[in-house]
């Protein structure tokens, strides 16, 4: 996270517009994670409807490598008990389905809409259960007992934490409050770009590549003197 804001502040000051407060940082830092998130899981709505399948079982698996390694930062599981008959609730941080299954491996095939879920009911044994999402809510066909819940989590709001010294902001990575960037690596320059973006400061991918580039080659110039 700081080196994003360092990032940022450098193609600011070279704009001739100044500082950025790190609580504006984090309020961007965190809406330009959260716009990057979005997209990704528009892609993977996108790819699913191209392939028409109706279920999501393994769908990260089935996903391009490029878009697979990036959205896999986010995959989560857990283990969600049965609140009542057929009814469980899904994680707090919970988006997006991956896959579900009973204690003993056994898959559930996933149901877009009541309808479909009620149409197939009628035709299924606890060898071969349904499930749908309806709000927070996970219902299942049958009671399996305990469900291992395999999904795509919310990305954690950044916080990049500081302290005072002489009237400026040094950043503090040991506070207890830190939250450093929840992104995949590759994602860093498309967040340090959205957030300039943001800031009124409009660049090419490529001009924050190069940007990145030279301060790795800075970076260890730099390490090499010492």
């Amino acid at each position: 996270l700081d080196r994003i804001r360092r990032k940022v502040l450098t193609f600011l000051n070279t704009e001739g517009r100044g500082n950025i407060k790190p609580e504006r940082f984090n309020l961007l830092a965190h809406d330009a994670i959260q716009q990057r998130y979005e997209e990704i899981i528009y892609e993977i709505n996108r790819l699913i409807n191209r392939q028409n399948r109706g279920l999501t079982s393994n769908i990260i698996d089935n996903l391009p490598d490029k878009l697979n390694e990036k959205i896999s930062h986010y995959l989560d599981s857990d283990v969600i008990p049965e609140t009542s008959v057929n009814v469980y609730s899904l994680p707090s941080e919970y988006t997006f389905l991956d896959e579900i299954e009973t204690t003993n491996g056994l898959t559930f095939e996933y149901c877009k809409s009541k309808k479909d879920f009620n149409i197939k009911k009628t035709q299924v044994t606890s060898s071969y259960p349904l499930c749908m999402i309806m709000g927070n809510k996970l219902i299942t066909s049958h009671s399996l007992g305990e469900l291992s819940f395999y999904f795509l989590r919310k990305p954690k709001p950044p916080k990049w934490t500081y302290t005072l010294f002489g009237g400026n902001e040094l950043f503090n990575p040991s506070a207890t409050d830190f939250q450093d960037a929840d992104i995949h690596p590759s994602e860093e320059d498309e967040i340090v770009r959205k957030i300039l973006m943001a800031c009124g400061v409009t660049l090419k991918e490529e001009d924050v590549i190069a940007f990145s580039i030279q301060e790795e080659k800075n970076e260890f110039n730099e390490n090499n003197r010492s």
